[in-house]
């Protein structure tokens, strides 16, 4: 890649885009965590704020100062920065982009690298969202993900956020831990909502190969996670959480509404770029970005690239003046139009509309999918109404298997679900 980034093309956008700020640092790794994220690297945090601010201020000239919706700052622990190269970078966004007046400002936080003046200088330099690495209300657990606060300092970081005058706060739980019971997982699930928080996001513990958790569960250290019992703890966050006034808008994602049409209020507005398909940059080492323009004679151009993953190859890059692009992929029509459909599918409550995937593709989604729509609706998996296709309750629990369908070689086994 060129220092122009993509040999000096010049990206035209016809909506705001979504920016995701990548940062690689943390205190310490946690054991379930194969992000690109790095512990024990304090000497080189100001060589790579410089280096993101250089890219940011990159793609504003690529883009022509593009108008931009949402800014998501994720890691890694971005609290982890000195309250000083936190403003740099949104000065940076602020010089480079055009902001919505109602841009959505959101950070990570980790309890222990937040208080109320931390808290207060987010809310200065322009955030207006706060998503806390709760993970667990058990300090057990806590020890068993690696992580490095206690359950009290749950309560303490929401306490210090409403104080410092932030009003939309999000609260990161998982479920499916080794010899987790389902009463714990209640046991969280109920003090995350006596803190009032706004959203909530709820994942499925994944124990991957290259993490310390994969080791320890080879080695039998720790039990591997019961699927089964995953499950019904996910089951029973859907009606607990369908109680106490939250709408699950998305496979993991819930927000509290006083209304179930008004779920969009305390959504994650920046990642519905990402369920919806659309346009987004993202800035920092192994950050992934997605383009969909209009070019000449009406016809579409998608691409799909990222950056390299090493913090010092990165920083390198930039001071260079050079792309830290490491590769980039041309997407085919059949997997953009496939993509749309898994993505989209993970709205359960808006899924995949007709006149929305007319638009993205200039296809008849009915016609495009006949087959693969007919096959799920058999399996009880998908709904079909007049605006759209979307999962039903059943095929909420198997996502991952209706979504698959839609792949340009997906399998078709016949009768039962594997």
């Amino acid at each position: 890649m060129t220092a122009d980034i993509f040999g000096g093309i010049r990206f035209q956008a016809s909506e705001p885009l979504g920016l995701y700020i990548h940062i690689p640092f943390c205190l310490r790794k946690c054991v379930y965590c194969d992000f690109n994220t790095y512990a024990g690297l304090e000497k080189i945090f100001a060589a790579t704020v410089d280096a993101l601010c250089a890219e940011i201020r990159k793609w504003g000239t690529c883009t022509a100062g593009a108008e931009v919706d949402t800014v998501f700052y994720g890691g890694g622990t971005p609290t982890i920065l000195e309250a000083e190269q936190f403003q740099r970078l949104q000065d940076a966004v602020r010089s480079s982009f055009t902001l919505r007046p109602d841009c959505e400002f959101t950070s990570e936080a980790n309890p222990n690298t937040v208080d109320t003046a931390r808290f207060t200088a987010l809310g200065q330099s322009g955030i207006n969202r706060i998503s806390i690495g709760a993970q667990s209300f058990h300090n057990a657990e806590l020890t068993l993900l690696g992580r490095w606060h206690e359950a009290e300092a749950i309560a303490a970081a929401v306490a210090s956020a409403r104080t410092a005058g932030l009003t939309n706060i999000n609260l990161d739980l998982i479920h499916g831990l080794p010899g987790q019971s389902l009463e714990a997982w209640i046991h969280s699930l109920e003090q995350a909502l006596a803190l009032a928080v706004e959203h909530l996001s709820l994942y499925a513990l994944t124990v991957e190969p290259r993490t310390p958790l994969y080791r320890m569960v080879q080695q039998g250290q720790v039990p591997e996670p019961d699927e089964d019992l995953s499950a019904e703890q996910y089951q029973a966050a859907q009606e607990i959480l369908a109680q106490a006034g939250f709408v699950q808008y998305e496979i993991a994602n819930w927000s509290r509404s006083p209304e179930p049409t008004q779920w969009f209020r305390h959504a994650c507005q920046h990642n519905l770029k990402y369920w919806r398909n659309r346009n987004y940059l993202g800035i920092g080492p192994g950050a992934h970005s997605h383009w969909r323009e209009e070019g000449k004679e009406g016809q579409t151009r998608e691409l799909r690239w990222w950056n390299c993953d090493s913090v010092p190859q990165y920083n390198r890059c930039l001071q260079q003046s050079e792309s830290p692009i490491s590769d980039y992929e041309i997407i085919t029509q059949d997997l953009a139009q496939a993509e749309t459909m898994m993505l989209g599918l993970r709205l359960v409550q808006e899924g995949v509309t007709y006149a929305g995937f007319q638009q993205a593709h200039g296809a008849d989604l009915r016609e495009t999918f006949a087959e693969t729509i007919q096959h799920l609706e058999v399996q009880g998996m998908l709904t079909a109404t007049e605006e759209g296709v979307s999962l039903s309750s059943r095929g909420i629990m198997f996502h991952n298997y209706a979504s698959q369908q839609f792949l340009p070689v997906a399998p078709r086994p016949g009768g039962c679900l594997p």
